[in-house]
């Protein structure tokens, strides 16, 4: 298990360099300037020269990536070009809020599949299933910042029940019952699409898992209900519903870009969106680099968790 794990961690080097290298590549291929936009067009050509080597830009391509990958090393991402703050510290403080936003998208969808999926399996071309069934077709329909509006239309102009933006009331900040109900919103607009794949794949798993001749001897036996579902059914298939659980880890991370640009959630997404505009290199690498690594160490987790259910299968 210690060798498979060392090996998978190995495995995720080379993703993160590939994605870094992509994305500094892409931002140096990218059209304009970005001392024009913190300058100002009246700037004279000699300050804009004295800014671009100032911020290193006027180096060939492989000289900036080396060195920015040299520092980044040494956890080191540079100083923003717009905030003038390290892009360090603003990249962590925003992950650990967008970590809180995924981390409650992730439990709905966790929760809401296990209930869901299982269920529509009993209840195979029947009332329940067909309800489930149009539900996660309607949830993966929805794009995530067309849902988040019809929420906040909903639940905070409509019913004034929950905050619409933000992440704690600015002027009473009220803790962790502040922050769940500011959570409560964006959190199942994230989960939405996640929450659809995930019931259908456990569903489908769960419909082929029921068949089996295990199973069907245990029903014979008389086996029912609740030991029956979770004791057999679910249990086979585990792995699957593990594994498509990590790989929403990542999609839940990168993909929350829309739901805290919607409402204004301080994460790591709203952050990528306003500095990709300000044309803010390191700050967008960084978020990059944040979001390619959140996305990898949960695949890793997936993956290990599989692996750890394999060997301690009965």
């Amino acid at each position: 298990m210690t060798k498979y794990i060392l090996m998978r961690s190995f495995q995720v080097l080379p993703v993160l360099l590939g994605v870094t290298f992509l994305v500094f590549l892409s931002l140096y291929l990218l059209p304009g300037d970005v001392t024009l936009n913190l300058l100002g067009l009246a700037a004279n050509e000699d300050s804009i020269a004295r800014l671009r080597a100032e911020l290193g830009l006027d180096r060939p391509f492989s000289v900036q990536f080396g060195i920015w990958l040299g520092r980044a090393l040494q956890g080191d991402l540079g100083v923003s070009h717009v905030m003038r703050t390290p892009v360090t510290a603003v990249v962590l403080e925003k992950t650990g809020n967008s970590l809180i936003l995924m981390g409650a998208g992730l439990a709905i969808t966790v929760v809401g599949a296990a209930l869901l999926g299982p269920l529509s399996a009993v209840r195979k071309d029947r009332a329940t299933d067909h309800t489930v069934k149009t539900l996660t077709f309607l949830l993966a329909s929805m794009p995530a910042y067309w849902l988040g509006l019809v929420l906040i239309v909903a639940f905070s102009i409509t019913l004034p029940w929950l905050p619409a933006s933000g992440m704690y009331d600015f002027i009473t900040p009220g803790g962790l019952p502040d922050l769940t109900a500011h959570l409560f919103l964006p959190a199942l607009t994230t989960a939405a699409t996640s929450l659809a794949i995930v019931t259908r794949v456990t569903r489908a798993a769960m419909v082929e898992a029921l068949a089996r001749s295990h199973v069907t001897a245990a029903r014979s036996r008389g086996v029912r209900g609740f030991r029956l579902l979770y004791g057999h059914g679910v249990r086979a298939i585990l792995p699957t519903f593990v594994n498509i659980c990590g790989l929403q880890i990542g999609y839940l991370f990168g993909s929350s870009i829309f739901t805290e640009v919607i409402f204004s959630w301080p994460g790591i997404g709203q952050q990528l969106y306003t500095s990709i505009i300000a044309r803010d290199g390191p700050m967008v690498q960084g978020c990059v680099l944040a979001v390619a690594l959140v996305f990898v160490l949960g695949n890793l987790l997936a993956d290990i968790l599989i692996r750890w259910l394999d060997v301690h299968r009965d």
